[in-house]
């Protein structure tokens, strides 16, 4: 990637989005990658740079919004990471505007739901973004995504790791109870080699007494009457997932 492009892409500079614009550069300038085959969006994710992505001189069709990198990660997947909200909900106005056939923009997708194609893309980890903000623990944008597509909360990864499972693993109470209380869909309980979350939820608060307890060490979160609503919370919805 042109040095000067990187800069601009990790800058935010609009100026040289204008003079780019008005000097009608290439397609393939602006298709430049990095080594590890970042463009211009996955770096002005990175940089949490909204305004890159809002000014652009990019089609809405055009592939890089979409485009993955060495790890198979998407802007979106970048965004997640660093907690964007911004640009995590620009991505998501941006599915809906995007026609998955752009020949057919009279009749529009065929599918009402193929916009949701583009939030579910996988890295080679098999992670969607919202498996990544889970990871990274930006509740934030955990509720940008779920909101977006219920349905992100029932994917596994190749570890078989659900979103919810994540949570549990990371002790991030407000974001397991957002999952299991806000969400329309039930959520997946996998986690790995056979672990659900209900199985972690149980084994981190006996570890927490075993560990903690005598001492007064807890996390902000950690109190008797969060570690009840959370584990009640769980086996609650593992009875009604068996019913």
């Amino acid at each position: 990637m042109d040095p000067s492009l990187y800069k601009a892409a990790r800058s935010g500079d609009l100026g040289f989005l204008r003079t780019a614009r008005d000097s009608k550069v290439s397609n393939s300038f602006l298709d430049q990658k990095t080594p590890k085959d970042n463009n211009i969006l996955h770096v002005a994710a990175e940089f949490k740079q909204i305004d890159f992505f809002k000014n652009a001189p990019l089609d809405d069709q055009s592939p890089l919004f979409w485009a993955t990198n060495k790890k198979g990660n998407t802007p979106l997947h970048v965004a997640a990471r660093v907690g964007c909200h911004e640009v995590v909900k620009f991505l998501i106005e941006h599915a809906h505007r995007t026609l998955i056939d752009p020949a057919d923009k009279e009749s529009g997708p065929a599918d009402a739901n193929a916009h949701k194609e583009l939030l579910r893309k996988t890295n080679s980890q098999k992670d969607t973004a919202l498996h990544v903000a889970v990871l990274n623990e930006h509740a934030g944008v955990v509720t940008l995504l779920v909101e977006a597509d219920p349905q992100l909360c029932s994917f596994t990864n190749s570890a078989n790791e659900s979103p919810l499972f994540i949570a549990v693993r990371n002790g991030s109470a407000n974001i397991v109870l957002y999952i299991l209380n806000e969400s329309p869909v039930l959520p997946s309980f996998h986690g790995t080699n056979g672990v659900t979350a209900l199985h972690c939820s149980n084994s981190q608060t006996s570890y927490r007494e075993r560990h903690c307890g005598d001492h007064g060490v807890q996390k902000p979160w950690y109190n008797k009457r969060s570690r009840r609503t959370w584990v009640d919370s769980l086996t609650l919805c593992s009875l009604g997932r068996k019913s």
